[in-house]
């Protein structure tokens, strides 16, 4: 019996072999799945939006001249300015490797920052003056960084622009009002959050950098047609804004947002 048995788990064996030799060769192994390791540009797109916030500045007034607002060349004061900007901005981001956010915004806002100061010279302590700054236009280039899908911190470089007026009027009547265009450089940061899918909340401080510059004009009222010189330095301005924005890109609209998504 022990003999029959072991001849018949023998041939098994021989059979079994040859079957595997005759058969296909085993296929290759099953494939290894990879995690994507990238997540998706959900910031690349166009956006536009709004923006409301403060400015504030401390120039300064300095009389080159002996002259309707000033008895002794080199008198100067410095007022303390601030006041409500409110505007917009459009601009476009691209995201790549993942986290990293290049782009470029234009703005353009409504400015009311001024400073009004009477009487600063003892002789004349009824003179006013008033300087002014009715808009501010800014192209700058961002540069930031995405964290958990739904913060972008951002630093932004560029150029500025503000129309800057200067009015003057002493007790006697005489007054004088001129205006000049300046244009400086700004400096910025931000931080903006995806609300809603692609609905936008930011804040944002810029540091915008204007040269001194000499104001000059003909005075009229009760003197018409005297000269009037003015030198304003230190024009730097600081704004401080809250932002809302709708971003327009191809992963924009249906992203996971602060409060959910639509």
């Amino acid at each position: 019996m022990h003999i029959r048995a072991l001849a018949a788990a023998a041939a098994a064996l021989v059979i079994t072999t040859a079957a595997q030799a005759d058969g296909p060769p085993p296929g290759p192994p099953p494939p290894v799945a990879v995690a994507c390791c990238e997540p998706p540009a959900l910031w690349t797109g166009v956006y536009l939006g709004t923006h409301i916030g403060a400015g504030w500045s401390d120039p300064t007034w300095s009389f080159p001249f002996a002259e309707s607002f000033s008895t002794v060349p080199g008198q100067n004061f410095s007022p303390s300015a601030g006041g409500l900007i409110w505007g917009g901005h459009v601009g476009i981001n691209y995201q790549f490797h993942g986290f990293l956010v290049v782009g470029a915004e234009l703005g353009y806002a409504g400015n009311r920052l001024a400073a009004t100061t009477g009487g600063p010279f003892a002789g004349a302590p009824l003179d006013q003056f008033r300087l002014e700054a009715s808009d501010l236009f800014t192209v700058a280039g961002r540069f930031g960084y995405v964290f958990h899908d739904q913060y972008l911190f951002y630093g932004k470089v560029g150029y500025a622009s503000s129309l800057v007026e200067v009015n003057a009027l002493s007790a006697t009547g005489v007054a004088a009002h001129a205006q000049e265009r300046e244009n400086g450089w700004l400096i910025g940061v931000g931080l903006e959050s995806r609300i809603i899918s692609n609905i936008l909340f930011g804040l944002e401080y810029n540091y915008i950098g204007f040269s001194d510059d000499r104001f000059t004009a003909l005075t009229g009222g009760t003197v018409p047609g005297g000269p009037f010189n003015a030198d304003i330095g230190n024009q730097h301005m600081q704004t401080f804004v809250a932002r809302l924005s709708i971003l327009f890109g191809p992963q924009a609209c249906c992203s996971e947002g602060v409060l959910g998504k639509y």
